[in-house]
């Protein structure tokens, strides 16, 4: 009999076992920010019967642009993998990652039920499903074990608005990683920033385990502390982006201003990366099945036809420049009254800036059009 099999019998028979909640924090890996959650049973006859679920387990040897491909069309696949707590809690040491422990109150039918229901999710035919960074994952799917064991103490507990939106909780955890707090504002929706009530906020592990002894009174008992610092943040660097990358932009088109030759080359080349930022996340909304990703108001800010700017001419150009920045007016007030909801501001100054700018240089030179 498999050990699934074993302890799925010992759930029926014997004493009740006894189920930890283990939570992990932050590594240095991206997929390790947001920390990660797992439960233990062990019975109380013999050690040997401990089992250690895991819900967040994937192949994460795969080619990085085949994992993301699967996050950006909402189709990542991951399961339910077993092992013992020596093996899990050695994993977690190698990987430097801080480890907590809470004993859950749970009575004798409480503890059986869960671990009859920890040992189905694990079978074969039972133990994959279809991966969502927010709302099923590795916490979540323990959370709601949890909570249906201890008959909804974690949900009624947590109707109340967490604070911080999903892009701000994102944040935090990847304060470091420039590019991709920027590739968050550009592919990253509306949905994200909406603010997640304290139960949906339970899709972090921090979050479990604060309500976990909030709601049930399981004090954690830290097993391992983390010893090497998170890398700095870059949340400074990072809050002027927008501005910043306009400016360079402009010195870029003044650059081509001062030396004449320069001046076609200069507009090709802030028009092709104008239309490069455009065209990312309108690429990911087409291609995505993930809500988060499909409804984004970024791209009323990037748009890929920006790369236009590197052939258009006098009045041709100048109108366009005027389109554009009326339409960035357009969204800078929408977001000012609350009508869009995404951080838009530095966005549309990454954008409206060298258009501007060349608004200016356009509308000083003479024109060149012949009549026709």
């Amino acid at each position: 009999m498999s050990g699934s099999g074993l302890l799925l019998a010992a759930a029926f028979a014997g004493a009740a076992p006894h189920v930890d909640l283990i939570t992990m924090g932050q590594g240095a890996p991206v997929f390790e920010r947001f920390g990660h959650a797992a439960i233990c049973v062990t019975r109380d006859r013999s050690v040997g019967d401990a089992r250690c679920y895991n819900y967040g387990t994937t192949d994460f040897d795969t080619p990085p642009h085949e994992i993301g491909w699967k996050f950006v069309r909402g189709s990542a696949t991951f399961w339910v993998s077993v092992t013992s707590p020596e093996r899990m809690f050695r994993s977690y040491r190698d990987a430097d990652r801080s480890i907590w422990r809470q004993r859950l109150p749970l009575d004798p039918q409480q503890a059986r039920r869960l671990a009859v229901r920890l040992a189905h999710d694990a079978r074969e035919e039972n133990r994959y499903y279809t991966y969502h960074h927010l709302r099923d994952n590795c916490s979540t799917r323990i959370r709601d074990l949890l909570d249906d064991a201890t008959g909804g103490a974690l949900s009624r507990g947590g109707r109340t608005p967490l604070g911080p939106s999903y892009r701000q909780l994102g944040r935090e955890r990847l304060r470091d990683h420039l590019g991709l707090l920027v590739g968050s504002d550009l592919v990253v929706g509306r949905a994200a920033d909406r603010r997640p009530s304290v139960y949906e906020g339970m899709f972090l592990p921090s979050v479990l385990r604060r309500e976990v002894e909030l709601e049930l009174g399981a004090t954690p008992e830290q097993v391992y502390a983390r010893s090497a610092p998170l890398p700095a943040s870059r949340m400074g660097l990072y809050a002027g982006w927008g501005p910043l990358l306009g400016g360079l932009f402009v010195g870029v088109l003044a650059l081509g201003q001062r030396f004449a030759r320069l001046q076609r080359l200069s507009r090709a080349l802030v028009g092709v990366a104008l239309a490069t930022l455009g065209l990312l996340p309108w690429a990911v909304a087409i291609v995505s099945s993930v809500p988060e990703l499909r409804v984004n108001e970024a791209l009323l800010v990037f748009v890929p036809c920006d790369v236009t700017l590197a052939w258009l001419r006098d009045r041709t150009l100048r109108r366009y420049l005027r389109i554009r920045l009326g339409l960035l007016l357009l969204v800078s007030i929408a977001v000012a009254l609350g009508l869009l909801k995404q951080p838009l501001f530095g966005p549309a100054l990454a954008v409206g800036l060298p258009m501007f700018f060349a608004l200016i240089l356009e509308s000083a030179a003479p024109n060149r059009s012949k009549p026709g």
